[in-house]
């Protein structure tokens, strides 16, 4: 089985195709390495393409992921190559690598999964019509539909598309640590699609220190956060072993998402290592919160309840059992397995 990724970069896309291949025993194919910190031990990596992407698709992808930096480029040159290239059983991560599996289809009559990330549609504005129309004929060849979410599968539907669940995964401590130090946790790839400065105006307002973790798209982003909330402790990259010191440490995690209808990985890292969370209505991981967490309407409620939790060291110890009893049942074994059930029933 191979599991194919567009690019090898920071994002929760690539977390959850190293893991699979990790765990499967898969070759994970990549059309292009754009630097990881992923641990990619154990894994059997082939990189298809060198070289940096064209500046044709760089403008491209501006119009719909300009935020996102040249590193989140779709490389339509590369996804046609490849094409030609990858032979055999595939999960394709997202729709613009299920580009290939469709033009495989169609040239060679090889079936193919899918792997939704994120739908599009639901986006609104003319330019997502190109996009819409592609999603459309891709998942209609597709052997097999898997999304992280219900929130994805039932737009999936509405479409008349069926897809099965599979959350994303994580690595749920043995054991873990209940007396924590009074920092809120936020966790992601940033870019200005996701509102940083809102964790900017929370923090001026909790009872501990925010800690802002993870790789920034541009720099100019990242400049303008930083002069504008200095009491935000920024980490920038960071490696997997400070992270999961972090998530051993920190109280509280929270993220917002704005209509990301993916679970988000930093909060099914965090309930691995026992930490309560805090999730608004746009992110696809409200899924997961029961009585972990909460999940808020705006910062203002957001504030309130970290507070809550801060001050009540009880609830908190309780949130944190009850976050990491939910991980158990969302490991990356677990993932695994229900994946490779599911595949089977298309290659056998």
């Amino acid at each position: 089985m191979n599991i194919v990724l567009r690019i090898l970069w920071k994002g929760g896309v690539t977390r959850v195709a190293v893991e699979e291949a990790r765990n499967m025993k898969s070759t994970l194919i990549v059309y292009r390495h754009a630097g990881t910190q992923y641990d990619l031990s154990n894994i059997d990596v082939k990189v298809l393409f060198d070289g940096k992407s064209k500046w044709i698709f760089k403008v491209l992808t501006s119009i719909y992921a300009g935020q996102r930096g040249d590193e989140a480029t779709v490389d339509l040159d590369r996804i046609i190559k490849a094409s030609d290239i990858i032979k055999g059983p595939a999960l394709f991560h997202d729709q613009f690598a299920g580009l290939t599996g469709y033009l495989r289809k169609i040239k060679h009559g090889e079936d193919y999964a899918i792997y939704i990330h994120e739908t599009s549609f639901d986006n609104k504005g003319i330019k997502w019509a190109l996009p819409k129309f592609m999603e459309k004929k891709i998942l209609e060849k597709s052997k097999l539909i898997i999304t992280n979410s219900k929130w994805n599968k039932e737009i999936l539907a509405s479409k008349g598309f069926n897809a099965e669940v599979v959350y994303p995964g994580c690595y749920p401590r043995e054991k873990i640590n209940l007396e924590r130090e009074k920092i809120v946790l936020a966790v992601s790839v940033w870019d200005s699609g996701r509102r940083p400065e809102i964790y900017g105006e929370i923090s001026k307002k909790i009872k501990g220190k925010l800690v802002m973790a993870g790789y920034w798209t541009r720099q100019d982003t990242l400049n303008e956060f930083m002069s504008k909330y200095k009491e935000v402790i920024i980490t920038g990259p960071i490696s997997e072993s400070k992270l999961q010191e972090l998530y051993d440490k920190a109280s509280v995690l929270i993220r917002f998402g704005f209509n990301e209808k993916g679970p988000g990985m930093g909060v099914l890292e965090a309930m691995g290592a026992g930490m309560p969370v805090i999730v608004n209505e746009g992110l696809g991981s409200k899924e997961l919160i029961k009585d972990n967490g909460y999940v808020v309407r705006d910062w203002d409620e957001a504030v309130d309840r970290i507070n809550e939790i801060l001050e009540d060291e009880n609830l908190r110890k309780k949130m944190s059992i009850n976050s990491w009893e939910i991980a158990k049942s969302l490991s990356w074994t677990n993932h695994a397995r229900k994946l490779y059930e599911l595949l089977s029933k298309i290659y056998g």
